[in-house]
């Protein structure tokens, strides 16, 4: 699944060299930097599996979403977001 590497890539892709205060930020430029240091190649083939345009997809449609939450500032509708995620992620 090229979902985690794809969000990585994203989150690589918008950085600059900045210090962040926080453990996740710096939990996330580490897994950053671990994927970038694989191989070209792999990397490549696993974002060129045939699943991945879907995966691509769905990502931008719930970014596409959450940006409008945030623009709204709608916190029932954020609240309800929230609730999804951790349904989705849920043992």
């Amino acid at each position: 699944m090229a979902t985690p590497f794809a969000s990585t890539m994203v989150f690589a892709a918008c950085m600059k060299k900045q210090d962040a205060p926080g453990t996740n930020f710096k939990r996330h430029m580490a897994i950053a930097k671990g994927l970038l240091a694989e191989d070209d190649r792999l990397l490549s083939e696993v974002m060129f599996n045939e699943p991945t345009i879907r995966q691509l997809e769905l990502i931008n449609s719930k970014l596409a979403y959450l940006t409008h939450i945030i623009r709204q500032r709608d916190y029932e509708e954020m609240t309800k977001f929230l609730e999804s995620l951790r349904a989705n992620i849920a043992d």
